[in-house]
């Protein structure tokens, strides 16, 4: 934590009160935290889900981020989904509330596009039926141990500081925010960190044009726009329709001082969001000129946070690495399945994309969601135990599903027979998955 030279100021000592007890209690509502609540929620158990927004979603929602990625393995002649189970579950119902768009190719992958709304509604809905209590505006600010375990999540809300007692937590927050607390290991790569994005919805475009838009296409018509003097740090990047007339744009890359900025540094976060909205700006001018069905766009809207894409990485039971990614590694605890290429939003305009042979994928153990030291406490997600590169892999959507949905069952089990969140055998969890529709691939 950052020491300041303004002095202190010394805080009461108190006692908080608990306001709700649970089996299992899940920080974070984002893809991995919804799955996770529910897959735990549907083994009986009472679950608490903790989100600090008014609604879920997480990177989903609050980014804008546009499209589920991570969902298929590509080949020149084939798109193969290799991620099921709840994630399933979620795209049937967003097609059911006209939420859901076509799979788009592009480079060497695809992706599922989905209306933002559609998909808040759709996450409550899931957990409504699932029967698991959601606390809106919930932000974890520390915990209570006993020894190996976790007692009680501290949470502040305009009620005042309150505690969660659980027998078994989940730390699906994307930032590790539990496990820091708790005191487990987390990795940061500062000096490293991938540059943000600040999402935007551009309405008044003519999308048959944009349709008719390569990818490379694009960028030369950006890096003209960088010549003629905008001030465009990022040529490369994902533009789409939504719907007719409404384009989303994955396009801005900010940075602080020249440097992505340190996600948990209050002024320099203050300044990345006023910086975001400012490219946008400038993004817009640039469109409106040099785009072609970009002449009458105005902003819609930009996500509602800026888009972290790395931050905390959990230094778990087993760490994945880069090495597992590009060979297609597999495992005996395997849990999830992913092709999605090392995306690396590192300096310059472009993206640096390290891929898979086409058609390859790699497994997902569930030892990268386990915390050596700690017997009901478990991570999913954005944060879950992996290597900078191999964290820019399994960052994305689908496998934050898959990996929820397997930390919520191993969680609710160990919960109800008493064990350590290690003891749960993995075939366990494994058989649950592939029943509910999970794809896990050839076991090792």
């Amino acid at each position: 934590m950052t020491t300041y030279s303004l002095g202190a100021v010394s805080e009461p000592a108190r006692s908080t009160s608990v306001f709700r007890t649970a089996d299992v209690c899940v920080v974070g509502g984002g893809a991995a935290g919804v799955a996770a609540a529910i897959a735990a929620s549907r083994t009986g158990a009472k679950v608490l889900l903790l989100e600090r927004e008014g609604f879920l979603g997480g990177t989903l929602t609050s980014v804008s981020l546009g499209s589920i990625c991570g969902l298929y393995a590509v080949t020149d002649t084939e798109v193969q989904q290799i991620v099921g189970g709840f994630c399933n579950e979620v795209i049937e119902r967003l097609r059911s509330l006209d939420g859901l768009g076509e799979t788009t190719r592009w480079l060497e992958t695809a992706s599922l596009p989905y209306d933002l709304f559609a998909m808040k509604v759709a996450l409550d809905q899931l957990v409504q039926e699932a029967k698991v209590e959601v606390l809106f505006h919930a932000m974890v600010v520390g915990v209570a141990m006993k020894e190996r375990e976790l007692d009680a999540v501290l949470i502040e809300t305009k009620e005042g500081r309150l505690a969660i007692r659980a027998k078994s937590f989940v730390d699906c927050s994307g930032d590790a925010d539990l496990v820091n607390f708790a005191g487990a290991p987390c990795e940061i790569s500062e000096g490293d960190l991938q540059f943000p994005t600040t999402m935007v919805r551009f309405g008044g475009v003519d999308t048959d044009s944009l349709a008719r838009l390569s990818r490379p296409a694009l960028r030369e018509r950006l890096e003209r726009a960088v010549a003629d003097g905008y001030d465009l740090p990022r040529t490369a990047g994902g533009v789409f329709a939504e719907r007719p007339g409404l384009a989303h744009l994955n396009i801005t890359k900010v940075a602080v001082d020249g440097k992505s900025p340190n996600p948990f540094d209050l002024s320099v976060m203050s300044r990345a969001e006023i910086a975001g909205r400012e490219q946008v700006c400038t993004y817009l001018k640039a469109f409106r000129k040099y785009v072609p069905g970009f002449e009458s766009a105005f902003v819609m809207d930009t996500g509602a946070v800026i888009g972290i894409r790395e931050s905390r990485r959990t230094v778990g039971s087993y760490v994945l690495t880069d090495k597992d990614v590009l060979e297609g590694a597999r495992f005996d605890d395997a849990i999830g399945c992913c092709a999605w290429p090392m995306e690396d939003h590192a300096a310059g305009r472009a993206t640096k994309w390290i891929w898979l042979p086409p058609g390859t994928y790699f497994q997902i153990p569930l030892r990268s969601l386990l915390l050596e030291g700690f017997d009901n406490l478990m991570v999913a997600g954005r944060c879950a135990s992996a290597t900078h590169g191999a964290q820019a892999s399994i960052r994305v959507t689908a496998q934050c599903f898959a990996m929820g949905e397997a930390a919520g069952l191993t969680a609710a089990t160990a919960a109800a027979r008493g064990i350590s969140v290690h003891h749960v055998p993995a075939s366990d969890i494994q058989q649950v998955l592939e029943n509910n529709g999970a794809f896990l691939g050839a076991l090792q």
